[in-house]
């Protein structure tokens, strides 16, 4: 038996969202609903990297509890998504996103990105700027996508979104996140190729060693175009707020069911990363689907090895910054790869596998295996087995999962995850 559940402190944003979502509800019950449950057993070694990592920054306990509910109308979908732990009740990621037309839609709640949409988050050991290793962030987000009528087979995604970080021993008041991306595809046959620009900000808030940071309107442009802050007019005069980003390749060839996927994620920090003078730091990745039947195989190369090299520009520190000290994070947890320390300079170089399938019909497996090769580092592993549950829709759900995952001594933990779904 779970304890009495404590629900945590909730912030105006979301309590107006779940009154939305339950007026909704009522109003639309006619509509298709999902609602899915979920309860995990875990092991006794709950420092497990995977067991950590890249699950949606939850802090696991003896057992979790985890429901999903969502409901998709012509133009509105809603989605909530609750962790029940045995004091504590968090909102996992939870939105309203309601189309305006099938090229221009609003996303308001916590959610985590519209761009990458290609990436594996399941196999993948995580994206270079916004990964599930966190929790999802309050944002509210505009994203479209258009096509120029010369140019049939190009088409351009551009999306914009204004985030909340959370206030903690080191901010007094919670610093804001600007968001935006740009990505032109080109399609043809059987074959996409997409180039991505994506830039993410800080800026705001107060510290306790700083103060106060600027954070008027006119303060919100200059963070816009990453112009220069109060030093402006230095020889290197740093633009207002903690900018990083990453610029994106992505190749994508279908053959009949198979898919290959090709994709770099070149991450920048400052004007450094943006010349490329970071070389080829950043995320590569390939993935295979069906080329073995029903199995998915993901091979992934991480590389931070190159930060800090070239002068002028001898101080990168990916995720970190002075200001924002505690770097690129979101309720201590890295909003990016795992691998890369949003406190701490710590190059690193990482190979990276994951592999999914299906065994006869009702059966499947997920392998997760990382090692870091700059240094002298054991492989972390998680390994899930279980039976995919009997129903009518085309999606595949798993009614129980068995995983065994290994932390950094090398020693082996066994859980269990049950679903339900209503």
């Amino acid at each position: 038996m779970l304890k009495k559940l404590k629900i945590i402190k909730i912030n105006k944003f979301l309590k107006l969202f779940v009154i939305l979502s339950f007026i909704a509800n009522t109003l639309l019950f006619t509509q298709e609903q999902e609602i899915k449950l979920k309860i995990q057993s875990n092991p006794d070694i709950l420092d497990s990297w995977w067991l950590e990592k890249n699950n949606f920054g939850i802090t696991h306990t003896s057992f979790d509890f985890q429901s999903h509910w969502e409901l998709e109308t012509l133009k509105t979908t809603y989605v909530i998504n609750i962790l029940a732990q045995e004091e504590n009740i968090y909102f996992n990621e939870s939105f309203i996103k309601h189309n305006f037309s099938d090229k221009i839609f609003l996303r308001v709640g916590r959610y985590y990105r519209d761009f990458s949409n290609y990436l594996n988050d399941e196999l993948s050991s995580g994206h270079m700027l916004i990964s599930n290793n966190a929790k999802p962030m309050p944002k509210i987000g505009l994203v479209t996508s258009q096509k120029i009528k010369k140019l049939e087979k190009i088409d351009f995604d551009f999306g914009i979104a204004h985030g909340f970080f959370d206030k903690n021993d080191i901010y007094n008041k919670a610093p804001l996140l600007h968001e935006k991306f740009l990505y032109m595809n080109i399609r043809k046959n059987n074959y996409q190729v997409s180039i991505g620009f994506v830039h993410e900000a800080m800026w705001g808030g107060s510290t306790i060693i700083d103060g106060d940071q600027p954070d008027t309107f006119k303060d919100f442009l200059k963070v816009l175009i990453s112009a220069d802050g109060p030093d402006e007019g230095g020889p290197h005069a740093n633009a207002l707020g903690n900018h990083l980003g990453m610029t994106e390749l992505f190749f994508q060839k279908n053959n009949n069911n198979q898919i290959l996927k090709l994709y770099y994620q070149h991450f920048f920090e400052d004007t450094s990363g943006l010349r490329f003078r970071n070389e080829i730091d950043g995320l590569w990745g390939v993935e295979l689907q069906n080329y073995i039947p029903e199995t998915t195989i993901l091979f992934e190369y991480l590389d931070t090895t190159h930060q800090d090299m070239n002068p002028p520009y001898v101080d990168d520190s990916y995720y970190n910054h002075g200001t924002y000290s505690m770097g690129w994070s979101y309720k201590d947890y890295t909003l990016g790869n795992p691998f890369i320390n949003h406190l701490e300079v710590e190059p690193t170089e990482v190979f990276h596998m994951g592999i999914s399938g299906k065994i006869f019909s009702d059966y499947q497996y997920k392998i997760k295996a990382s090692r870091r090769i700059n240094i002298n580092d054991l492989v972390k592993y998680k390994l899930i087995f279980g039976k995919i549950m009997d129903n009518k829709t085309k999606k595949e759900i798993p009614a129980f999962n068995i995983f065994i995952a290994n932390n950094e001594s090398g020693e082996n933990g066994v859980g269990i995850e049950i679903y339900w779904e209503l």
